[in-house]
């Protein structure tokens, strides 16, 4: 007999209410609807838990500021669902995200995770000034981000967590445990997700800290012995 398929959305949110309520509106119009949607607030100072609050059926997780890990895996704790999702909140999902990635998974046994790919767009707040700080590629990517991703929650819980020392390159570090654990995953063709440009991109502006902590991780990953 087959389970039913329960999806899992994890959101973690710090000091994002402009963004938010857009985020979780993407996952409300999905195709294929989630069976909980899980926002954790990590420590915002602004009126992020009021914003993710005031949407019905939206379960909100408060806790002292720790971390984008940290709060991930706090909301894997919390979630229910045998696939889990996740979405940062200042990003957006395309309507048909988790139908295309579920029919995905339930039409090929073997593959147990699906990712799609990315589009990047500039946050249409920003005044001319900002916007022209950034380059943004409007093409569509290959999504290898943890909001692309829709994966069993058996086989998430088989490669780990995300590691809650690092204080960036935590999805990176968890692709390179799961390919060591030879993790079969396939990768939609279409966009799954639009990744919002602002002006509190870690990847854009705390370089020094992710190339430090990209040291760290393939100093690690070079001493730990092949499995």
């Amino acid at each position: 007999m087959s389970i039913e398929p329960s999806i899992s959305v994890i959101i973690p949110a710090y000091n994002v209410s402009n963004y938010l309520r857009s985020a979780i509106g993407s996952v409300l119009a999905q195709t294929w609807q989630a069976s909980e949607i899980i926002v954790i607030d990590d420590g915002s100072t602004d009126n992020t838990a009021a914003v993710a609050a005031g949407f019905a059926g939206v379960r909100l997780i408060q806790k002292i500021h720790s971390g984008i890990a940290a709060t991930r895996n706090l909301g894997i704790q919390a979630a229910t669902g045998n696939y889990l999702a996740f979405l940062d909140a200042d990003d957006l999902w395309l309507p048909d995200k988790l139908e295309k990635q579920l029919a995905l998974l339930r039409s090929n046994t073997k593959t147990k995770a699906v990712f799609g790919k990315v589009r990047q767009f500039i946050s249409p707040e920003l005044a001319q000034n900002e916007r022209s700080r950034y380059q943004c590629n409007p093409e569509p990517m290959a999504g290898m981000h943890a909001g692309c991703l829709l994966i069993e929650r058996e086989t998430f819980q088989r490669i780990g967590t995300f590691t809650e020392s690092l204080p960036a390159g935590e999805f990176i570090d968890w692709m390179i445990r799961a390919r060591q654990q030879q993790l079969d995953f396939s990768t939609l063709e279409e966009v799954v997700m639009l990744r919002r440009i602002h002006g509190r991109n870690t990847v854009l502006n705390d370089t020094a800290t992710l190339h430090g902590t990209y040291l760290q991780i393939i100093r690690r990953k070079i001493r730990e012995p092949e499995k």
